[in-house]
């Protein structure tokens, strides 16, 4: 009988640590939903502005407000833009939420000090960088620096290279076409090659630029950053790093990044050979003329390694190529629907290439005004929802009196500026030859104003201040080289019944219709020049 008794005080005991086991970890589960769910709420208490598309109060308000955000950012950002005209307000996503500057705001951060705010580090913080590995190089600025120092500085002598890809590439991609017959051309494929191709030429020189594993890499990194980012940004931040290394969400990345490092590797160890050898014998090494020794020449002794320099060739395509190819199709997108812009270009083209003795130079490139307002203007009118992204890095409060903490992201509401009549008349309008008239109507400093390359506080394609894109001279004039191959030689369509598609978008990135073809037809007569 005291067996039994003790067995029944034993179960007892059992049940009533079980039930305590079971509350306290119930318990703990609340606490923790509690603290987690007064965190999000509470993310804006040290700026009190006011969030863009909430629709109801609550945690589940905001929760909806993130979920419409992938689907309806344009709206949510101008809606919020005009209800808080002059005021800012702040936009929620999944990952992060950025404040939204004013115009003024825009022109004081400008020029702001990188210890106070970070032009890179929204990027990568947005750009998940501790998972997706966009931060290993974030404190050296080594991209930037190449392209703003010897990527402009050797445009002069690297402008000869950059026409022979051009013209390898479209006569690669292109297919052939006669002067009687429209052919059908899937032109973000033939666009996107053309350019990887060409970029790829400066970047990482002959015959690398031409090996199709290597294009595969340069073209598939980036689109497999972007998938990876958006994957991971649909999970929830408690959990986001133990799925992250669950299902390996980044294995593609580190494939590119192998696959880099196996195609780049023997080229890059016969370069430090060639340069170890000429100084031992005292002989003077002819450095190759591309990034990947520009590179070589800037990066600090422990980030001279096979791995380092193949890491920084991806990140050199991924902050060009796929922005350099959609701001390319979207300006054949808006030459095809306005074809009365065609022929103009087309004269301007080669009345400057003629007076140039038949050779195309820098100043040749900055004589075509024609051509550089129409990509001026399709950029206008093809914009990212936002620019001027920063991170604010030390608290600062700003002269009318905006406070803004440390750790916030802040971004100009570019594709609303751009279409903003208070800074440009009849915005709504395409009008491809926009700037070419403004800078006949100006002069000096206004007329240099109208220039692709320039940018302004609402103008923000190549972004702004002291960060604006530093490599915008090169796509510009890259750009121009490819146009002036294709539109010499074709003349291009759309198929019977189609016109100009919308642009699609995903959260606050805009891109053209990838799917759409265009209808390609040989010029009649033989080529004007020799180059062709």
């Amino acid at each position: 009988m005291g067996i039994f008794m003790r067995l029944i005080d034993y179960a007892e005991d059992k049940k009533l640590y079980s039930y305590s086991l079971f509350s306290a970890t119930l318990a703990l589960l609340f606490l923790g939903l509690f603290l987690f769910l007064k965190k999000e709420w509470s993310i804006h208490s040290s700026t009190r502005f006011p969030i863009a598309g909430i629709e109801s109060p609550g945690y589940f308000g905001l929760v909806k407000a993130r979920d419409r955000w992938v689907s309806d950012a344009l709206h949510i950002v101008k809606n919020g833009y005009h209800k808080y005209r002059g005021r800012n307000f702040v936009v929620t996503t999944h990952s992060f939420d950025k404040i939204v500057l004013t115009y003024d705001q825009i022109k004081e951060l400008s020029n702001a000090p990188d210890d106070m705010v970070g032009a890179q580090d929204s990027g990568t913080e947005t750009m998940l960088g501790s998972y997706t590995g966009l931060d290993r190089f974030l404190e050296h600025n080594y991209i930037q620096g190449v392209a703003r120092i010897k990527l402009t500085q050797n445009l002069g002598s690297i402008k000869d290279a950059i026409i022979e890809e051009a013209r390898f590439a479209l006569d690669a991609e292109l297919p052939e076409c006669t002067t009687d017959e429209w052919k059908s051309v899937q032109i973000f494929t033939t666009v996107l090659r053309t350019v990887t191709r060409t970029s790829s030429r400066v970047f990482v020189g002959l015959p690398l630029c031409r090996n199709e594993d290597w294009l595969t890499v340069a073209m598939g990194y980036t689109g497999d950053v972007f998938r990876t980012v958006d994957k991971l940004t649909s999970i929830p931040k408690p959990i986001r790093p133990f799925y992250a290394w669950m299902f390996n969400s980044t294995k593609l990345i580190q494939s590119h990044r192998k696959r880099a490092e196996t195609l780049l590797g023997p080229a890059i160890q016969r370069r430090l050979e060639e340069k170890r050898l000429a100084e031992k014998n005292g002989a003077i090494y002819e450095k190759p003329d591309d990034m990947l020794q520009w590179l070589e020449d800037l990066v600090q002794p422990h980030h001279k390694t096979t791995e380092s320099l193949s890491e920084l060739q991806l990140l050199a395509s991924l902050a060009s190529i796929h922005s350099t190819c959609n701001t390319f199709l979207n300006a054949l997108f808006d030459l095809a629907a306005h074809q009365e812009c065609v022929q103009p270009i087309r004269e301007e083209i080669e009345a400057v290439i003629s007076a140039n003795n038949g050779v195309i130079d820098r100043e040749a490139l900055r004589k075509m005004r024609k051509t550089d307002s129409f990509f001026k203007e399709s950029m206008r009118k093809n914009p990212h929802l936002f620019g001027f992204n920063r991170k604010i890095l030390k608290s600062l409060t700003l002269s009318d009196g905006t406070r803004l903490p440390k750790g916030a992201l802040v971004a100009a509401p570019s594709g609303i500026l751009s279409t903003d009549p208070d800074f440009i008349e009849n915005p709504e309008a395409f009008d491809g030859f926009r700037w070419y008239k403004k800078s006949l109507e100006a002069e000096g400093r206004a007329a240099r104003d109208a220039s692709w390359t320039t940018t302004s506080a609402w103008d923000l394609g190549f972004g702004h201040g002291k960060h604006a894109c530093p490599g915008r001279y090169f796509v510009t004039e890259e750009m121009k080289i490819i146009l002036t191959f294709i539109i010499l030689q074709y003349d291009f369509k759309y198929p019977e019944g189609q016109s100009r598609p919308a642009s699609l978008s995903h959260a606050e990135f805009f891109y053209p219709d990838t799917t759409r073809k265009l209808l390609f037809k040989k010029l009649p007569g033989p080529k004007k020049f020799s180059f062709l």
